[in-house]
């Protein structure tokens, strides 16, 4: 009997152990961080590739993805912040800095300490005047991911049908009309401003024209609009004579009729890259062409950054950090399969990236045009996006012929004005 209870005490003591074991093994869930992103693009397939192969590599830590509206995410975001729910992890545009760090934690400076010197990041990592742009008196509240451009896509097939090289495309104005002339005398849409025909796409292109003119958006001390002028007027009448000269039509989705094939040139961004992958004809890239004067083109970058968190959150700030870090160190995939420009040097001159189809497609041309001086961004004024908003309608009927270019110009100059006066 004796013998009897001390293999019954045994088991028992076998079972509970068990038991206790099972127990501290479900509760030991990985720490989740969520981030919530604005890609919308073929990137937004990228990050998520990003993101299974972080969730895969990571068993104490995973990232709940997911996808914020694109127009109204800083909006989101700065709400998120002021209820106490927001995301560990966001992403904040080059020109939304300054309106956008008070709802940001200093990374150099945050509850839990310095968390650049804590994971080891620093400046001399980056290129440095993007990193500098993250910076708020002396503050660093984000990472610089990547730089984005616009440029032009074309259709190789199509170029050979109408006569041209397609190993040659433009590089000035001469040879872009050229080109768009023998495409619509073909009988094809010859070329696309706006991309998928949305208004911010042909206030991007007015921006560019304008640029290329010797234009501003705004006077030095940006206090005042600086475009209702010559280099202005010229700028749009050239973007409205897209319509005007019939290489395309009011209210059209550019990226539409690329992917059937319809379409010779096409303006669009690094994210593109990927959507690219199911078009059925050949396809080849071109940069941003030299229009006018002066060579420029549409550009911005994404920083990943840390909204403010609550103190219930506040023990996922590290976390979040750790999965930045991650993001950065891997950025060269960010390139490869996003297509946009790494920031982080060492993704940049990273050997898998240099070696990609993205890398000989699409990213060469645009590293040169972002290291180059052709990349160019907006004024980083806390109220660009009020001035963005203001001005697109106006372009889009002019583009569209609703308006004369002169009254947009009259009407998105008085918007402007009235948002920088108050």
């Amino acid at each position: 009997m004796k013998k009897f209870l001390i293999v019954l005490l045994i088991l028992m003591l076998s079972l509970t152990s068990l038991v206790f074991a099972a127990g501290a093994k479900e509760s030991a869930k990985p720490t989740e961080v969520w981030f919530n992103t604005l890609f919308h693009g073929g990137d937004a397939k990228a990050l998520e590739m990003m993101v299974n192969d972080f969730n895969k590599a990571h068993d104490d830590l995973k990232i709940d993805l997911t996808q914020g509206s694109w127009t109204e995410y800083n909006a989101q975001l700065t709400n998120s912040v002021v209820a106490g729910e927001a995301p560990q992890i966001g992403t904040v545009l080059n020109f939304s800095m300054p309106a956008m760090s008070p709802t940001l934690i200093p990374l150099n400076d945050s509850p839990v300490g310095d968390l650049l010197e804590k994971y080891g990041i620093s400046k001399s990592d980056y290129v440095d005047y993007i990193w500098d742009i993250a910076n708020v008196e002396g503050k660093q509240y984000g990472i610089p991911l990547d730089n984005t451009l616009l440029g032009i896509y074309y259709n190789k097939d199509l170029f050979r049908k109408v006569g041209l090289d397609p190993d040659n495309p433009p590089t000035n104005l001469r040879e872009f009309e050229d080109a768009a002339n023998k495409l619509k005398q073909a009988g094809y849409y010859a070329f696309h401003p706006g991309a998928y025909g949305a208004a911010r796409w042909y206030r991007r292109m007015w921006y560019i024209y304008l640029w290329q003119k010797g234009g501003e958006l705004l006077n030095s001390t940006e206090t005042a609009a600086a475009f209702n002028t010559k280099e202005g007027l010229e700028a749009l009448d050239y973007l409205a004579g897209v319509r005007e000269r019939g290489w395309n039509i009011a209210g059209s989705n550019g990226a539409a009729q690329f992917d059937s094939g319809q379409l010779g040139m096409m303006v669009n961004g690094t994210w593109h890259y990927l959507d690219m992958a199911d078009v059925d004809f050949d396809w080849g890239f071109m940069g941003m062409p030299k229009f006018f004067e002066h060579q420029y083109t549409w550009g911005s970058n994404h920083f990943l950054v840390i909204p403010k968190q609550s103190a219930a959150n506040r023990k996922l700030i590290e976390p979040a950090m750790e999965v930045i870090k991650w993001l950065s160190e891997n950025s060269h995939t960010w390139g490869i399969y996003g297509g946009h420009v790494p920031i982080r040097k060492s993704a940049l001159e990273n050997k898998e990236l240099r070696d990609s189809e993205t890398w000989e497609k699409t990213l060469k041309t645009f590293s040169e045009m972002a290291f180059s001086g052709v990349y160019k961004s907006k004024p980083l004024h806390p109220k660009i996006e009020e001035i963005n908003n203001a001005i697109e309608p106006y372009i889009e009927e002019a583009y569209n012929g609703t308006i004369s270019t002169a009254e947009a110009l009259r009407l998105a100059e008085r918007d402007v004005n009235n948002i920088l006066s108050k």
